[in-house]
């Protein structure tokens, strides 16, 4: 029988595994589809909240933790699984109009490298393909990105390798509880024993844990669009009104996203293509010539303020909940991942845990 049963597959749940079986934990993971199918594989990968300065101190403080996190994580993941993560040092410009004050107040908070640039021939030594009417931004060189299908690969490969117990098309039917505690779940015609189970599901967490506690998790779909380009065509992560474009070492750029809450409805539709479009070339107007190769969509866990739950049920001893990463599971993993481990070992945590709670103000 496994100490310890997460729920999901995910990049949450796949990065609270693998840290649990390094700590000596004996973990089974249990996915409903195949491991990363869901939102892990289909975000942007940039290793910040977009506006970060919009934010609670509680979310900036899970993001600038992972950020030291991150080259140490993805070092490890090439040793075990071989594969590059693809961890790029982009930097992100933002150019909406109305940030500076909130920006250079939150880039002071976190002694964040921001610059406030005023002239077109600085933007364009940064980022030369920028559209004629850019002549202000917001430069943040520290902001990294990694690709998100390269990841949920690499962290099968160290399933592989480091034998962490899985099973892919697995679907949770019920968290079996007895006299306030946990003691397993229940899949198709099969119970599964555990002292410990995490509900780990993204946007389908809510429903995982509703039998026992109510969560304000739910699907928000957004949509994205690959533009097929050459290697250095475009080389700086782009904001602007909460669209991005992300450029990845290929030479693939990336333009998103929407904001639908749609249910779990994950059907792309043409009027987002054309948005997403004519957004990314308004930006960057050599991607007008560029064929788009792909169009997904996924479904973020949404919370009201994008604060995870990261936390141990009151109500029910040995369950643990971790979610509601909202657009910022890549962001926030890893920082979150360190404290869902010290909670399920009982160790000091690196941080208040208070605000991940459940009962917390979300």
């Amino acid at each position: 029988m496994p100490e310890c049963i997460v729920i999901g597959g995910g990049v949450i749940g796949m990065m609270t595994a693998r840290a649990l079986h390094l700590a000596g934990m004996e973990v089974l993971l249990l996915e409903r589809g195949p491991l990363g199918g869901e939102s892990s594989w289909a975000g942007g990968g940039i290793i910040s909240p977009l506006y970060p300065w919009r934010y609670q101190d509680s979310v900036n403080r899970f993001a600038q933790h992972s950020k030291r996190l991150y080259p140490d994580l993805v070092d490890s993941l090439q040793d075990e699984s071989g594969v590059d993560c693809e961890l790029l040092h982009s930097g992100l410009l933002v150019v909406d109009q109305d940030e500076q004050g909130a920006a250079l107040a939150w880039a002071n908070q976190w002694s964040e490298n921001l610059q406030c640039i005023a002239d077109r021939k600085t933007i364009l030594s940064i980022e030369p393909v920028l559209a004629d009417n850019i002549e202000q931004a917001l430069w943040m060189p520290d902001i990294m990105q990694v690709r998100n299908p390269k990841i949920i690969k690499a962290l099968k490969g160290s399933f592989e390798r480091l034998q962490i117990a899985y099973r892919e098309h697995t679907l949770v039917q019920d968290i079996i509880v007895q006299a306030g505690r946990v003691t397993g779940v229940r899949v198709a015609d099969e119970i599964l024993g555990a002292d410990r189970v995490i509900v780990a599901g993204g946007a389908w967490s809510a429903g995982l844990i509703k039998a026992v506690q109510q969560v304000d998790v739910e699907p928000v779909k957004g949509q994205m669009v690959m533009f097929k380009g050459g290697p250095g065509m475009v080389k700086r992560i782009v904001l602007s009104e909460g669209h991005y474009i992300i450029p990845r070492s290929d030479g693939r750029v990336l333009a998103g996203s929407t904001l639908e809450r749609v249910g779990f409805d994950k059907t792309t539709s043409g009027n987002a293509l054309e948005a997403l479009k004519a957004t990314a070339v308004s930006l960057v107007p050599l991607l007008g010539s560029l064929p788009v190769e792909r169009q997904w969509a996924g479904l973020r866990p949404g919370t009201e303020n994008g604060v995870p739950y990261v936390c141990e049920v009151d109500e029910v001893a040995g369950l643990y909940l971790h979610a509601g990463h909202y657009r910022n599971g890549i962001v926030l993993g890893p920082a979150s991942v360190q404290l869902m481990t010290e909670l399920v070992l009982g160790k000091a945590t690196f941080c208040d845990a208070a605000p991940y709670k459940v009962n917390a103000l979300h």
